[in-house]
């Protein structure tokens, strides 16, 4: 009889860990899907064209929040799309370029990102 309480309070303790894990799982998801919701943001800017100097420095400012996104990604899936992306928005040479590449990686990081 005296092992019941003790074996009660274990089983207890094992279903808060438990429930701690599916709690920490469902706010690393939430996390997740809000940085990604903000990549696929990042990644789907146009620049103005009007002005090809300052389109080219918005898309290479877009890059650095990229950048910043994908250090504080938790999945390397994620954080490799990100990388990516970003690399591939500081590389360009006119806003243009980046019109052209950004379907591409937008689709990568979609795909990371699960969708």
């Amino acid at each position: 009889m005296r092992l019941v309480g003790p074996l009660a309070a274990a089983v207890i303790a094992l279903g808060s860990l438990t429930a701690c894990d599916a709690i920490q799982g469902v706010s690393n998801t939430a996390d997740k899907v809000k940085l990604c919701a903000d990549a696929i943001s990042l990644v789907g800017f146009t620049p103005d064209m009007s002005d090809p100097q300052k389109a080219l420095e918005e898309t290479q400012a877009k890059a650095k929040e990229l950048e910043t996104l994908a250090s504080s990604s938790p999945d390397e899936q994620v954080k490799k799309a990100l990388e990516e992306a970003a690399n591939g928005m500081q590389n360009v040479n006119s806003a243009a370029d980046w019109v052209q590449q950004k379907a591409d990686l937008a689709a990568k990081v979609s795909s990371a990102c699960g969708g």
